[in-house]
């Protein structure tokens, strides 16, 4: 849905509930309807009339930084341009300013149609149009029209953002991606090896190319004996900030035939091509059934891992919060790319190549795919 649709929707006397919080609009009374259900009820937005000039305020308050007049109709205000924000607060708090925002609206009129139509003085309706103006909430042009000069006015700003908390430098902020494990763009792998979706194999077991497939999308069980599954994901963090730490959570195992708890492997991770130590995993488990394993999958085979979690910021590299490395977060240049590469492996090399299972949220004991968390 568009702004234009849900933005600063004036109508005047209207009365929306919106669970457990409601606006109304008659007294410009505001409550603080920062909610998950008012995003719902958002989309469903039904207003009806009560007079001719039917005029609505949606305060939209959300959890953003910044102040921005964009063209686009939104105005953003936060308590850090306190002069602003009092400014546009001023301009709305008189009713008569919101029969005025309701008109425009609806017709960019003039200052002489506006006092006509509202029963005011023109000197009157000039001075409120002049602060919503000064407000930056309205515009005007100035036109000739038969031989006379009119002043034109138009409702500028249809959604008012006012972000009430104030940020502050010293708190870290958190951007975080999910990544489906089979969203992998390059791979090898030897077998014994496989993918499964929620509900059946995808391709064929122990055949390479069935790690090519475009169902591939799907997995939430991807085993190997050795080899490495490659991701280059979307760099989330955002533009001129610096990231002061990476973190990449995934439920992992060692893949044995059947499956056997005393079964070594090291398995390797790398970002951005450097790196960040191995994982050294205990065993492949398959004693007991994994929490969300598949109804299709057999006992007997690899059943859940361990929740693992690599760690990288300025002090080094940490796997479940235990010092392996130390790379450094400065190190990953994540500030410099426009993707973030990641690659888990099972390296022959290692002293325990004992194979990798790697589980999505609809396998294992996790709910959880790989989870990609920058802190700025």
């Amino acid at each position: 849905m568009s702004i234009n649709y849900i933005s600063f929707y004036l109508k005047y006397m209207a009365f929306f509930y919106i669970k457990p919080y409601f606006l109304f609009c008659k007294n410009i009374i505001i409550k603080n309807y920062y909610h998950n259900s008012f995003y719902g009820a958002i989309n469903k937005l039904y207003l009806k009339s009560t007079t001719h000039y039917t005029v609505g305020i949606i305060f939209y308050i959300k959890n953003t930084g910044g102040m921005n007049m964009s063209s686009s109709g939104l105005f953003e205000l936060n308590s850090e341009n306190k002069e602003l924000l009092c400014q546009v607060a001023k301009a709305l708090s008189v009713p008569t300013r919101i029969d005025i925002i309701g008109l425009l609206y609806q017709n960019p009129l003039s200052v002489q149609e506006v006092a006509e139509q509202l029963h005011l003085p023109q000197s009157s309706a000039g001075v409120h149009i002049q602060i919503l103006e000064d407000a930056g909430i309205i515009r005007s042009e100035r036109i000739i029209r038969n031989g006379s000069v009119f002043k034109i006015c138009y409702v500028e700003k249809f959604l008012v953002n006012i972000i009430l908390r104030s940020s502050s430098p010293s708190i870290n902020h958190i951007s975080s991606l999910e990544i489906p494990i089979g969203s992998y763009t390059d791979c090898y792998a030897e077998m014994p090896c496989g993918l499964i979706s929620e509900d059946s194999f995808i391709g064929t077991e122990d055949e390479l190319r069935s790690f090519y497939l475009f169902d591939k999308i799907n997995a939430q069980l991807i085993w190997m004996a050795k080899g490495f599954l490659e991701y280059k994901v979307p760099n989330i963090l955002p533009k001129h900030k610096q990231c002061k730490q990476l973190s990449l959570s995934m439920e992992l195992c060692s893949e044995a035939p059947g499956y056997n708890e005393n079964y070594p492997s090291d398995i390797y991770l790398s970002i951005n091509d450097r790196s960040c130590g191995h994982y050294h995993s205990a065993g492949d488990f398959g004693a007991r059934r994994g929490i969300y394993t598949p109804q299709f999958w057999q006992s007997g085979l690899t059943q859940y891992g361990k929740l693992v979690t690599w760690q990288i910021n300025q002090d080094g590299t940490f796997i479940n919060g235990e010092y392996v490395s130390s790379l450094k977060i400065q190190e990953l240049m994540v500030e410099l790319k426009s993707y973030i590469k990641f690659r888990i492996e099972c390296r022959e090399s290692s002293k325990y190549c004992g194979g990798i299972n790697l589980f999505g949220e609809k396998a294992g004991d996790y709910d959880q795919p790989i989870i990609l968390t920058l802190e700025h």
